[in-house]
């Protein structure tokens, strides 16, 4: 729960730094190119009053187009024609150069003039020269004396909106061309007396501002204005404000650079440098904001989709883990009800994976434990039982055993006597409590068997026992040695030749006690011996009973002090046989 909870919180934060930066990034984008169409603007405007003004300039530089547009102005349209007839009379050219070539020429040279107008105050008089290729004198009467004043201060302003003056009706433009129809106004005046004769009125129509916003306005949004000094909107692309004042803070909108309105509007503003227009790009800030809502509903898709799937990860991550932690939990349980085969899979390089691994070779080194130490136990046990089922009244066996040999001292058999003693001495100490005897008492016992032995075959066996002191003094089960006696002397000697040996042998070697007993008998082959190996391990087969004994001390060894230790066999025919037993040295009581 808290690592889902921190990971839908780290996912939300991320997605919401995410759109920020992103929103941020599209948000300056965007006002960078309202700032590039802006700019674009405000030099389109500059280039049409450098346009307007040539054509000032042309005419105070041709002196013969200044006189005839002096002569225009100062009379009437009769004497201005007589006037023109004569100079053309008068000059050997077919061209006629006049006001109105001169005006049309610049006219089809930008197709953005609307109209140029020519105002003459003396004879108060507008001569409207039209795109359409028409052209008209409209007399200013008493009733359009407002127009005629109007007209007159445009010279002082230099761009104004005629819609906004109130002279579109005089210029005859009609509302839908006077709608965002912006003027330049210069005046006119005689370079001889410096007295005002009039003004030059050039207006271009919405059309070049509208294309110019199309081709550089990022897909229509947001709006574009021009705005005259005084705060009246000369042009709106979205012909909501054109010819009225706008309605936010002039000063806001007039400071040049990007500013944000109180409405929230992003605003670029830029004055002209020639025309002393202001240009100003508005984007409102829901627009902007629609402008993402495709990328803010992918980041919470992204957001949702990343969250449900770190929490299903999450969740099968927990489950896989749970039902291993469960798996590795049960067979606990069966370990603990002594179940030590069950064993838990492994192979996937994790911690679990350890944890299963460990567990497993602790079941192992409890099976291993448990055949080292309970089955030592057990086998002892057994063999305590039959040692007790063999002291049956030791007594009763003791005294018969004296009665036997004193009997046969009487009758002069006195070598049975000597067995009987011997066989009583013997009965003696297997019958001992102990299970552990030291080498010295072990060596002692087997002398006494060997000596039983040399009665039995008359002399044809001989005996030799030699014992370290530094190993004397050590543990070890008793009749440990007296099965491979036995075994030398049932499978080793030759009962009917004489100079059968027997030799026992106690020494260190190393970290470790060597007890060696060797004889002269027989020996055996390499198959014989082969299976007599394969026995001791426990691995039965022809010839593995008779070797019974040898086995039994070999597991008992191996199970009390490990697999370095036991017995080791060595044998060639008519070579005897060695029978090497390995303890370890230092302990003592086994």
């Amino acid at each position: 729960m808290v690592y889902s909870s921190l990971t839908i919180v780290s996912f939300c934060t991320l997605a919401l730094l995410v759109y920020e930066y992103s929103a941020s990034s599209l948000r300056q984008k965007e006002l960078a190119g309202q700032a590039e169409t802006v700019d674009s603007l405000a030099r389109y405007l500059d280039s049409q009053m450098d346009d307007s003004q040539d054509i000032i300039l042309q005419l105070y530089q041709n002196q013969a187009l200044l006189s005839d547009m002096l002569y225009f102005l100062r009379h009437d349209i009769q004497l201005y024609i007589q006037y023109r007839f004569n100079r053309y009379i008068a000059s050997n050219s077919s061209e006629d150069r006049n006001v109105e070539t001169f005006i049309r020429s610049h006219m089809e040279r930008n197709n953005d003039i609307m109209q140029i107008a020519l105002y003459s105050r003396d004879q108060s008089f507008l001569f409207l020269f039209n795109s359409n290729k028409t052209q008209k004198l409209r007399e200013l009467g008493d009733e359009e004396a407002a127009a005629a004043r109007a007209i007159e201060a445009m010279g002082n302003q230099r761009t104004i909106s005629t819609q906004a003056l109130g002279i579109a009706d005089s210029l005859e433009l009609q509302a839908a061309d006077a709608e965002g129809a912006y003027t330049y106004a210069f005046e006119l005046n005689d370079p001889n007396t410096l007295q005002n004769v009039g003004a030059l009125l050039v207006t271009y129509s919405r059309a070049g501002l509208s294309r110019l916003t199309e081709m550089t306005a990022n897909e229509g949004i947001g709006s574009y204005l021009v705005v005259l000094p005084d705060g009246r909107v000369a042009f709106d692309s979205s012909e909501q404000y054109s010819g009225q004042i706008y309605p936010s803070s002039h000063e806001r909108i007039t400071v040049p650079g990007a500013a944000k309105l109180e409405n929230g509007a992003y605003v670029t503003s830029l004055r002209t440098s020639k025309s002393d227009l202001i240009v100003i790009g508005l984007i409102p800030s829901a627009e902007l904001e629609n402008r993402y809502a495709s990328f803010r509903r992918n980041v919470i898709l992204s957001t949702a989709a990343g969250i449900a799937v770190t929490i299903l990860f999450s969740y099968f991550t927990v489950y896989r883990y749970a039902r291993r932690t469960r798996t590795i939990v049960k067979a606990m349980k069966q370990a603990q009800q002594g179940n030590l085969s069950v064993r838990v899979p492994t192979g996937r390089n994790d911690e679990l994976d350890e944890i299963a691994d460990r567990f497993n070779r602790m079941c192992e080194e409890l099976l291993r434990y448990i055949n080292q130490v309970y089955v030592s136990e057990i086998k002892q046990k057994h063999a305590e039982l039959v040692a007790f089922q063999a002291q049956i009244n030791p007594h009763f066996l003791y005294n018969t055993l004296e009665a036997i040999r004193m009997r046969a001292l009487t009758q002069g058999a006195a070598d049975v006597g000597e067995m009987a003693y011997v066989l009583g001495s013997l009965f003696r100490y297997a019958v001992k409590s102990e299970t552990l005897v030291t080498i010295e008492d072990e060596a002692e016992y087997s002398k006494q068997f060997l000596e039983l032995y040399r009665i039995r075959y008359r002399d044809k066996l001989s005996y030799s026992i030699e014992i370290d002191n530094d190993v004397k003094h050590y543990r070890i089960f008793k009749l440990s040695l007296q099965p491979l006696i036995e075994n030398a002397v049932v499978h080793g000697i030759r009962p009917s030749k004489p100079g059968n040996k027997i030799s026992i042998k106690a020494r260190r070697e190393e970290d470790a006690i060597l007890l060696e007993l060797a004889d002269n008998g027989r020996g055996m082959n390499e198959e014989k011996l082969t299976r007599v190996r394969l026995a001791l391990e426990g691995h039965e087969g022809p010839g593995g009973s008779a070797s019974l004994g040898l086995r039994s001390v070999h597991e008992r060894i191996r199970l009390t002090y490990g697999e370095r230790y036991g017995l080791r066999l060595a044998s060639e025919p008519d070579g005897g046989t060695v029978v090497r037993l390995y303890l370890p040295y230092g302990k003592e009581n086994g």
